[in-house]
């Protein structure tokens, strides 16, 4: 599928990465133009006005979902702000490159919520830090706002857990690299990194942890 496929009213996110920093924005498709390979897109609005996404090292790749298929992600699309003669905003995104199938397994964010530390690097002394959430491949910490740190430096924290009374306890080492910084309201600071490699039985843990989630919501059974 090219992205002058996707209809109007399908939702869609926009997937930013600037200078290294990760942002995530939904929007939604207006008008498709399949033989421009473009679509028209409701615009993101600050502070009440239209984000723009142009300049340099901003890169934008869109993520499109649907009911019964695999998620489609249109990777480094053209994006455009546009003023229409009604005056209202829309974004202008084209690509001639298919969609390639996002493999939510691998981006897949298994909620943790527990307190342990974090260091800068392998010599820095440890501060106090929640792992908010762990995938396949990464993790994210939430930190003192006076915790400083930048993208591409190398983080370390530890995490312990039993997600079952009386089952396995779990230990991991996780070393990543930061890759998305975000204020969060609360005036903490969440720091998202990529694992530097594959850390054994943490795929075991959070199955473990998804099938316990499940089995709560469900009212106990699953």
């Amino acid at each position: 599928m090219r992205i002058g496929d996707l209809q109007p009213e399908q939702n869609i996110s926009l997937l930013v990465n600037v200078n290294g920093t990760s942002l995530t924005f939904e929007s939604k498709v207006q008008e498709n133009y399949p033989r421009k390979n473009m679509i028209i897109a409701d615009p993101v609005i600050r502070e009440g006005k239209p984000v723009s996404f142009r300049g340099k090292n901003i890169i934008v790749n869109l993520l499109a979902s649907f009911q019964d298929e695999k998620p489609l992600l249109f990777k480094n699309v053209s994006s455009k702000l546009l003023k229409k003669s009604n005056g209202e905003f829309c974004y202008c995104f084209t690509t001639i490159a298919e969609g390639v199938i996002y493999n939510r397994r691998e981006n897949f964010r298994c909620y943790v919520g527990i307190g342990s530390s974090v260091q800068r690097g392998l010599n820095s002394a440890a501060r106090t830090a929640i792992i908010r959430d762990v995938s396949y491949t990464g993790f994210a910490v939430v930190c003192d706002a006076d915790f400083s740190a930048e993208c591409g430096q190398l983080l370390h924290t530890v995490l312990n857990d039993q997600p079952k009374e009386n089952g396995t306890v779990y230990s991991f080492h996780l070393y990543g690299l930061i890759a998305r910084i975000q204020e969060l309201d609360n005036g903490k600071v969440l720091y998202g990194c990529k694992l530097t490699g594959p850390v054994p039985g943490l795929d075991k843990y959070i199955m473990e942890k998804e099938r316990l989630r499940l089995k709560s919501t469900n009212g106990g059974n699953l």
